[in-house]
């Protein structure tokens, strides 16, 4: 009975074990975090009520431009991040779902007028195809040479888009042949049905309604086609433009340390300032001034990046349109009617948007200044410490022996 009781209490004796051991070790964090917070606060923080001018002087040499260094590489971060996203989304994200929906659309207008073509029989044959099935080609094929030189694909799908480039070459042959059988019902058909299946994997049937109908993409091991393929493309391309628009987590801690360190140096500049002035007479120190004067920028900054945030959101939906509700039809009403008002769901309407509202998104006075914050920070780092140092060697250099230090 005894060996049995023994059994039952070894677990509870486990857990003070663990409880003692997690106390201490609790302990001995917070007393390491208080240290830490001491000395930070002794250095970002010095009071200067009982403090020798000397200490006082080496303690804001080491403080001031450790948190210059810090408050502009964290913001210089941050806010380089957020303009390098705003600059890949308008001149590589954008421009690619415009054409990557402006090929898909062009081929199933071609597809729509070959088969109307061809449904004439010896006219098709004799006069060729129709003006508008050559130049909804000729622009698909022109739309995915540009996503290729984009740039906004990675090298795997570059490989993919080049696979569909060659599969339209291999459909405008068999719509070539169509042609060339267009008095002959059967293989005129035939070839017109692969022609079909190389563009769609299910393929919608045309109406009087609507002659040129979207086909609905495959996804899997059965997206074999030059849509499926082409909306893939898209379905990728849209998810790194979402995640590009998104706060990321880094971009977050960068932007809170950044804001901190940029406070802490503000008011460390004016209690110096106010230091100097009261105990070395000194009315205003230039060089510190001088330093202080990137200062004034950031609200700028700040309002800049809120401002390419706001329209990096606001993409999001529209790319998400271009990819989802543009057709055919909606393309070929407003080709025919270009003077009836901008189509909402046109694919030229959408890129205007886009266009519009990223070149809304930013201050143009800003532009190109995203690399030279960190290095404005580290030369008012510069700054900063010589003019300290300066200041302290001349103080020791006057001092009397004797004098209060």
């Amino acid at each position: 009975m005894a060996r049995q009781e023994s059994r039952r209490l070894a677990p509870d004796g486990r857990l003070r074990t663990v409880a003692q051991g997690t106390l201490r070790l609790t302990r001995a964090v917070a007393a390491v975090t208080a240290e830490l917070g001491r000395r930070v606060h002794r250095y970002a923080w010095p009071s200067e009520h009982g403090r020798p001018n000397r200490a006082y002087l080496r303690d804001r040499l080491v403080a001031l431009p450790l948190l210059a260094v810090l408050a502009f590489g964290a913001l210089g971060w941050a806010y380089a991040d957020v303009r390098g996203d705003s600059a890949y989304i308008r001149e590589r994200a954008a421009p690619a779902l415009v054409d990557l929906a402006d090929a898909r659309a062009s081929l199933l207008i071609a597809h729509g007028e070959a088969e109307r073509n061809l449904a004439e029989g010896r006219a098709a044959e004799l006069s060729g195809l129709s003006e508008r099935y050559r130049t909804r080609i000729a622009r698909a094929t022109q739309s995915l040479n540009q996503v290729t030189r984009s740039g906004a694909l990675t090298v795997a799908e570059e490989q993919e888009l080049r696979v569909v480039s060659a599969l339209v070459v291999d459909y405008t042959g068999w719509i070539g042949r169509a042609q060339g059988h267009a008095t002959d019902l059967v293989l005129r058909d035939a070839e017109l049905t692969y022609a079909r299946s190389m563009l769609c994997s299910r393929a919608a049937a045309a109406t009087d309604s609507d002659p040129y109908p979207a086909c609905p993409a495959a996804t899997g091991s059965a997206a074999t086609s030059i849509v499926d393929r082409v909306t893939g493309l898209e379905g990728r391309l849209r998810a790194r433009l979402a995640d590009r628009a998104a706060w990321g987590a880094d971009t977050i801690a960068a932007t809170v340390t950044g804001t901190l360190a940029l406070a802490l140096l503000g008011t460390g500049l004016w209690r110096t300032v106010s230091f100097l002035r009261r105990r070395f007479r000194i009315r205003l120190s230039i060089p510190l001034t001088a330093a202080a004067l990137p200062l004034l920028a950031v609200p700028f900054l700040a309002v800049d990046a809120l401002l390419a945030l706001h329209a990096q959101h606001e993409t999001v939906p529209v790319a998400d349109a271009l990819a989802e509700r543009t057709s055919p039809a909606t393309e070929t009403v407003a080709e025919e009617r270009p003077f009836a008002g901008p189509e909402p769901q046109a694919i030229e309407t959408l890129r205007a948007r886009i266009d519009e509202g990223l070149a809304d998104g930013r201050l143009a006075f800003l532009d190109g200044i995203a690399p030279f914050v960190f290095p404005t920070g580290l030369v008012g780092a510069a700054v900063i410490a010589g003019t300290l140092h300066a200041y302290r060697r001349e103080y020791l250099v006057v001092a009397r022996p004797g004098a209060v230090a």
